[in-house]
Parts: C-alpha cells; structure tokens; sequence
C-alpha cells in the first residue's frame, strides 16, 4: 500500500490538487500544503472558502451533498 503525505512536493509522481471530501454536512478542503478547511455547503455557496469545489477533486458522495 502506498502512502501518500502532506504536503505532496513531488508533481512527477502526484500532481498538487485541492481536494475536497464531502462527509455529511461537512466539506474538508484539503491544500498541497496540508491546510484544511472544514465548511457548510451554505459556506461554500457564499464563496467563503479559498478555492471553489469546480478546482477541486472531490471525494465523496455528491448525491448525499
């Protein structure tokens, strides 16, 4: 199993993408620099987060979202 680690400084194997991961009520952005942030979809909606989901890879089930 290959573990990955924060923040990921190596685009030749990975390249530096903001995640997001959707768990209930609750997104985690996570940065390449290993920053997070935990927001509401509502916080989301009203641009209170530093990046939007569209430039993210999102993880999770968005039908639940």
């Amino acid at each position: 199993m290959k573990t990955i680690n924060f923040p990921i400084r190596n685009p030749a194997h990975c390249q530096e993408n903001t995640w997001a991961f959707l768990s209930g009520d609750i997104i985690h952005i996570v940065y390449p620099n290993g920053e997070v942030e935990a927001r509401t979809a509502e916080q989301v909606e009203r641009h209170q987060t530093k990046n939007s989901l569209d430039k993210c890879l999102v993880w999770g089930r968005v039908g639940d979202f």
